[in-house]
């Protein structure tokens, strides 16, 4: 009798149990749901998840479920936005330059939303866009595209830092560079387009072409060249975020940033996308990051603050770690205090020719980079023997001008086979003059 009691109340327990599984299953998913899609790094993600789950439980009693899809670059990102044609698994385009925010807004992807302290962002600087004057992205976290160098190794190879864009094609640094291709990273996407609009399209890659030659390598990202630097495995990396060199020096590492004479702002950027499954959740996000809470976990998350009434000084005295790392990155005690000279850049062009440059570089250049290399190197070593020649009283009339001619092959049209067929003739001119 004993026994069948309390199987009974066994049976009663596990039946009441079944039955508020429902309610307890509730009460798991009863966190809302935020989805970001982007290209910034993940000590960034990290701040800004931790930060805004901690505001959202504070200010509404609840959780917030944070999903973040980073497929690469800021071309990636664009695709993948793309690809997912106004039903997005995701409702905040978080990172990028205008150029990637001008593209999807052309495309109609992104949708206009003011967040909260939006006038605490300025309109332009130096001629760059920060923001959307119809509210359809704005600028979160402003830097200036660089090139870095490990200063370590530089001094162990008796190599001094590269100043401007043409030292980078000095014959000494050649082996001792690096970047990533402009369709894997928006920064170097941004690189070409500061040389094609600063040196003008023609000059601007020829100077591309001749870069390349000065390549180690080509790294997968703007983060793996960071890391080939801070590492010394390649001392000079170009095309790199401003505030990488920042990151890196914190993390005990001797790394410095160069600013070159002809660079850009870049206002990383955030927009709502159209079709957000969670639009409600997204602008609170929206809000929520450029409030002053916000912009701390910006700087927290090794990215400099875009609002315009901040100062380093004040947040350290606050406790905000990398408020003082900013400061000195910076010199300056507000990123708008800095004092640069900026191109011209042509917005509306270069989001126009977003796609054709990036196919263009990858094509003519990246997929032909071994015949490039081999073309320009025959070049040299041709030059070198007509100035041998020259040198030994040898007439070198036409193998000057066929020479000529292969280096024009070479630099501005790109035709790396008719440029070694065109420096061999020039060597055969010194044989059989």
């Amino acid at each position: 009798m004993r026994n069948k009691i309390l199987a009974t109340t066994i049976f009663t327990v596990l039946s009441i149990s079944l039955l508020l599984l429902p309610t307890f299953a509730a009460q798991v998913q009863a966190a809302d749901k935020l989805g970001w899609v982007g290209p910034v790094y993940k000590e960034l993600s990290d701040s800004l998840n931790k930060g805004f789950k901690a505001y959202y439980k504070k200010t509404y009693g609840k959780d917030v479920d944070i999903t973040f899809v980073r497929p690469g670059g800021w071309p990636v990102v664009v695709d993948k936005v793309r690809i997912w044609g106004g039903k997005p698994d995701a409702d905040i385009f978080l990172g990028a330059g205008a150029p990637a925010h001008e593209v999807l807004k052309q495309d109609g992807l992104i949708v206009p939303y003011r967040p909260k302290n939006w006038d605490k962002i300025p309109s332009e600087w130096h001629g760059m866009k920060v923001k959307d004057k119809d509210y359809y992205w704005t600028a979160f976290a402003p830097w200036i595209v660089t090139n870095l160098y490990n200063e370590k190794v530089l001094k162990k190879l008796r190599l001094p830092p590269p100043k401007t864009w043409n030292d980078l094609l000095n014959p000494i640094y050649r082996g001792n560079i690096v970047h990533t291709l402009p369709y894997a990273s928006g920064t170097m996407h941004e690189a070409i387009e500061i040389l094609l609009q600063g040196f003008g399209e023609k000059e601007g890659w020829r100077y591309l072409r001749l870069l390349a030659a000065q390549l180690a390598r080509f790294s997968t990202g703007s983060t793996d060249t960071t890391n080939l630097v801070k590492r010394g495995e390649v001392p000079i990396g170009v095309a790199q975020p401003q505030m990488n060199a920042m990151a890196a020096r914190k993390d005990g590492y001797p790394v410095r940033d160069l600013l070159p004479e002809k660079t850009i702002l870049v206002p990383e950027a955030v927009a709502l996308l159209k079709g957000a499954p969670n639009e409600k959740i997204g602008k609170i996000f929206l809000d929520w990051l450029f409030s002053t809470d916000g912009q701390k976990h910006v700087l927290e998350g090794r990215y400099f603050a875009a609002r315009t009434d901040i100062k380093f000084s004040v947040w350290e005295k606050e406790g905000v770690t990398m408020a003082k790392h900013a400061k000195k990155a910076l010199g300056v005690d507000s990123f708008w205090d800095l004092d640069v000279g900026f191109i011209e850049y042509d917005l509306d062009l270069a989001t126009k020719r977003w796609d054709d440059v990036n196919r263009k570089y990858e094509m003519e250049i990246y997929r032909k980079w071994g015949k490039l290399k081999r073309s320009l190197f025959l070049i040299e070593e041709v030059e070198g023997e007509i100035q041998a020649a020259k040198a030994q009283k040898m007439n070198v009339k036409k193998a000057t001008v066929k020479i000529k001619e292969a280096r024009k092959l070479f630099e501005y049209d790109g035709k790396y086979a008719a440029a070694r067929l065109a420096a061999s003739k020039a060597r055969a001119l010194l044989v059989a003059p």
